[in-house]
C-alpha cells in the first residue's frame, strides 16, 4: 500500500512533548545532544577479542555497537572507531570473538575500554578458534571470521561470519545513558 498526499517541507519545525527537533550536525552542542540521545537506546556490552595480525599478541576492545545481521548465513556486525589502537586488528579474513559480558563484569568492561597493553593480565581465558581468547564468565560467545569492513563516518562497520557459539545463559551487562547496569534474568 502506497502512502499518498504527503508533502515534504524541509524547514518544518516540530515540537513533541515540549521538545524541539535538532539537526545533530548543526553545532558542537547538537552533536553532544545526538550522542546523549543515542545513549537512551539500551545495548548489551561486549568485548571483541582477537590476535594482532601476524603475531600472537592478544587484543581486546569494549564495544556496545554489536548487532545481529543475518541468520542465513550467520552474520553479526559491530563498529570500531578509526582512531582506535585496535583498528588494524580486525581485518577481512581474520578471526575474532564476541564476548557478551555478564552483569558481574562491569570492571572487565572498563578494563577493555581503556587504552593499554595490560588488558589481559590476570583475566581468566578459554582458548578459542585460531587462538582467539574467550573471556571467562560471559553470557554468550560468538567465534567469527571478519567477512567485510565498510566505512561509516568516524568508524568502520565490521561484518563477522559466526563459526561457533556458546550460550551460557547468565544475566547480561547493559549500557544505558552513559552507565553500565546489570539486568536480572
Amino acid at each position: 500500500m502506497a502512502i499518498t498526499n504527503i508533502s515534504r517541507v524541509s524547514e518544518t519545525i516540530l515540537t513533541i512533548e515540549g521538545k524541539d527537533g535538532v539537526d545533530p550536525a548543526s553545532s558542537d552542542a547538537a552533536r553532544r545532544q545526538f550522542r546523549d540521545t543515542l545513549g537512551h537506546f539500551c545495548t548489551g556490552v561486549t568485548v571483541m577479542t582477537a590476535l594482532v595480525p601476524g603475531t600472537q599478541e592478544l587484543v581486546g576492545i569494549t564495544v556496545s555497537s554489536f548487532n545481529s545481521l543475518s541468520l542465513d548465513p550467520p552474520l553479526v556486525l559491530w563498529s570500531i572507531a578509526k582512531d582506535s589502537v585496535s583498528y588494524g586488528s580486525y581485518q577481512v579474513g581474520s578471526a575474532f570473538a564476541v564476548n557478551v559480558l555478564s552483569a558481574e563484569q562491569d570492571q572487565l568492561a572498563m578494563r577493555f575500554a581503556r587504552t593499554g597493553r595490560d588488558k589481559f593480565d590476570g583475566v581468566p581465558l578459554h582458548p578459542g578458534l585460531d587462538g582467539v581468547p574467550l573471556l571467562e564468565g560471559c553470557v554468550v560467545y560468538l567465534e567469527c571470521l571478519t567477512e567485510a569492513r565498510y566505512p561509516g563516518g568516524d568508524h568502520d562497520i565490521i561484518v563477522g561470519r559466526v563459526r561457533r557459539i556458546y550460550n551460557i545463559g547468565r544475566a547480561p551487562l547493559l549500557f544505558h545513558t552513559g552507565s553500565l547496569r546489570g539486568l536480572s534474568v
